[in-house]
This record gives C-alpha cells, sequence and structure tokens, in this order.
C-alpha cells in the first residue's frame, strides 16, 4: 500500500508534507528549503527461486513495494512565501496545480509538465509525456524546461549535484539498460547540447539473482543523493555507487562501490530508505515494518563513512531532528528551532498524524501535530511580527512583478 499524504477537495496531493509549524518557518525563511529532502523508497523482501545462488543460504532479494514514483500523481505546493523576502524577477509562471510531481533535492523541484511549444517527441503520444520541468521555488517562481525526456525509459528519481559553478541533474531509471541519465544545468560549454546523455551499467549487483539474462545482474538504482558535486545512490539490493564527473568534466561515471549491502539490522518484511544531507554528512533512515507495510516497529539510523564508503550505524543523532513525510524529508538543528533532540518524526502510512521515535529510549509513540515544535510558533510570531514591521518601511523602495 503507498503511503497516504494529505489531498485537497480535488484530489491533488499536498508537498511538502511536514508539520504546519515547520512549513510557517519555511515561509519567512526559504534558505531552509536547502534542508528539504526527496520522499524515500519503499522496498520488500522476496523468497530466492531455484535459478538463485545455487550456495546453501542465497542472499535475500528485495522489491519495490508499490512505490508511489511509479505512478503519476498531481500535487500542489504548500509553502506560500511572505512578499519582501525576496525581490520578484518576471519569469516564466509554474502552472498551479502542478502537473505531476516527481522530485526535489538541493533547492531544485522536479515536476511532470507540458512543453511550451506543444512539441511531440518521437515515441511519445502527447506533448506531456516526455517534458519535465525544474523549479526553484524558494522564494520566486522561476521554470525552467529539461530536455525531452525519452518516454520508453523510466523517469524515476531525479537528483541534483551540490556543486554550483557546474550543476547536474541525474535521473535514475531503476533498471540498468539505461541506469541513469543527466544533463548539465549549469557550465555547459557554447556548443555543448542541452540534452539527456544516457548510461547503461554494466556491474553485476553481488545480491542479485542469478539467471539466464546476464542483464538481470546489473545494477539498477533507486535513490540517490547529491553531495559535494557527487552523486551517491543506492541500488534496489543496497549497494552504494558513487557517481561523478570524469577529468573532463563532460561525464558521469561510477567510480566507487561500497564494501557492503545497507538493509535494516533488525528482522523486517518490508521496509522505508530515506537520504537527508544532515550536519555534513550523509544519513540513511530506515523506518522498518516486521508484518504490514501501515505500520512502523523500529527504525534505525545510518551515517556514511565517506572514506570507507561504508554505513555506519548511529546509536545517537545528537542535536538533530530527523522529520520524515511521505513526500519529503527534513533535518533540522534541534537547539536553534527549539524541538527535541534524538529524535525522528514520521507520518504514518495508514492514517493520518505524526509518530516520535525516541532514539535514547528506543521507543515509538503517536505525537499530536502541535507538540513536534511547540517553541517554534512562538518563537515565529515574534520574528514575524519584526520582520513584518522592517518590510514595511521597505516596501516603497522594492520592485515586485
Amino acid at each position: 500500500m503507498a503511503p497516504k499524504v494529505k489531498k485537497v477537495e480535488d484530489g491533488t496531493e499536498l508537498w511538502p508534507d511536514l508539520p504546519q509549524q515547520l512549513i510557517k518557518m519555511i515561509s519567512w525563511q526559504p534558505t531552509l528549503m536547502h534542508n528539504i529532502g526527496d520522499g524515500g523508497v519503499t522496498k520488500s523482501w522476496r523468497s530466492s527461486s531455484r535459478q538463485c545462488n545455487p550456495a546453501s543460504k542465497p542472499p535475500k532479494w528485495l522489491e519495490l513495494h508499490d512505490d508511489r514514483k511509479d505512478h503519476d500523481t498531481k500535487f500542489k505546493f504548500n509553502i506560500t512565501f511572505h512578499l519582501g523576502e525576496h525581490i520578484w524577477y518576471p519569469r516564466r509562471p509554474w502552472p498551479k496545480p502542478w502537473k505531476y510531481y516527481k522530485g526535489f533535492a538541493n533547492g531544485s523541484l522536479v515536476a511532470k509538465g507540458t512543453s511550451s511549444r506543444g512539441i511531440v517527441a518521437e515515441g511519445a503520444s502527447s506533448p506531456e509525456e516526455n517534458y519535465y520541468g525544474i523549479s526553484y521555488p524558494n522564494g520566486y517562481e522561476s521554470f525552467y524546461s529539461l530536455p525531452p525526456w525519452d518516454p520508453k525509459v523510466p523517469f524515476r528519481h531525479p537528483v541534483v549535484s551540490s556543486c554550483l559553478e557546474k550543476s547536474v541533474m541525474m535521473v535514475l531509471t531503476g533498471v540498468s539498460h539505461p541506469a541513469f541519465a543527466f544533463c548539465r544545468l549549469e557550465g555547459r560549454g557554447r556548443f555543448e547540447k542541452y540534452e539527456w546523455i544516457k548510461h547503461d551499467c554494466t556491474i553485476p549487483d553481488p545480491y542479485c539473482s542469478r539467471s539466464s539474462s546476464e542483464k538481470q545482474n546489473y545494477m539498477g538504482f533507486t535513490n540517490a543523493i547529491g553531495y559535494q558535486g557527487k552523486f551517491f545512490a543506492l541500488s534496489l539490493q543496497g549497494t552504494l555507487a558513487v557517481i561523478e564527473a570524469g577529468v573532463d568534466s563532460s561525464d558521469l561515471r561510477i567510480t566507487a562501490l561500497g564494501p557492503k549491502r545497507v538493509v535494516p539490522c533488525v528482522h523486517s518484511r518490508y521496509f522505508r530508505e530515506y537520504l537527508v544531507e544532515s550536519n555534513g554528512e550523509i544519513l540513511l533512515v530506515f523506518l522498518i515494518s516486521r508484518k504490514s507495510a501501515n505500520i512502523v516497529d523500529d527504525v534505525e539510523v545510518f551515517k556514511l563513512d565517506m572514506v570507507k564508503l561504508s554505513w555506519v550505524k548511529m546509536e545517537r543523532i545528537g542535536d538533530r531532528t530527523l522529520i520524515l513525510g511521505t513526500n519529503c524529508c527534513m533535518s533540522v538543528s534541534a537547539s536553534k528551532m527549539g524541538c527535541k533532540s534524538d529524535s525522528v518524526y514520521f507520518s504514518n502510512k495508514s492514517v493520518e498524524g505524526w509518530w516520535e521515535y525516541d532514539i535514547q529510549e528506543s521507543r515509538i509513540s503517536p505525537c499530536p501535530i502541535d507538540k513536534i515544535l511547540p517553541p517554534i510558533c512562538r518563537a515565529l510570531d515574534r520574528t514575524s511580527r519584526r520582520r513584518y514591521k522592517f518590510l514595511e518601511n521597505r516596501l516603497p523602495l522594492r520592485v515586485f512583478s
């Protein structure tokens, strides 16, 4: 069962799915948008077949469990930025509600849209079947069309590198041929075409099945995060791959693999994995379900060792609070935001509401939404009044369009 997300009257889902107090804070401080990560990926275990590894104890396989990214779902932006935070330049407006949300990374929102010229590419049945756009919604609405996408290739997980000088978008397909495609958003050469460059993966996944078709052994990636100009991608079976630009910065390639797969330490039937950047580190969070995918029974947090490319389980996360929605995730400083440290908050898949996982006590309990960030509301009210007076005095000096 796919995660349940709050919907408006016409069935359009709201993004981001975060506590309302936090959304208010983001509306006044748009730079917090860079703390938001994409939603997780749900996986489930399946039993081995006779064609698997002939060893006595073959490795278990993982498969995607009814993930929302296999479907086109309409989303509506859930944040209203306050006037005066930024100068609004005349740019191409983003259609509301968006057509279909596809992902968010490093302050960039990707959605499926319609070609402004109504062009239907080869193999597509309509102008919106293969056109995607990228928006930077932190304080202004700017929208840019991405190169036409091949409708025969799955558009699964978009992610943007954190290198500002030569920003690159990579899209994971979930299959091995091609495994990913990329295009350069910034820093393109004068004669460099604005198009997707596809890459196959010919590296066998050691934890995948063995069959008569060798292509089924190659790694397919389902989750990734951009950090310091590199991409850190997880395969369906939990193998970590580092993807980065070559010497001439004109191509992407897999440069390293993690020594071991990463899966929950405890027994599980389903789990949902989130990749989130937190305090200069890459964290991997598992929401673990032992029997039903609608009930979370345990939570595990891992930190990536950048040198060894191994995942280290964290017994404490310190002055951090992790907030995991059904379509996004976020890491905040507990002391700066006034919330509880060493805690993970997540929304339930089957019912509306939020749950708290206390890492120190290893306990999951329901949490009213007004208890997640109660001090923020009071601080926000004071900040809002001061900032409103400041903006009121400066408003005539600003130009809006």
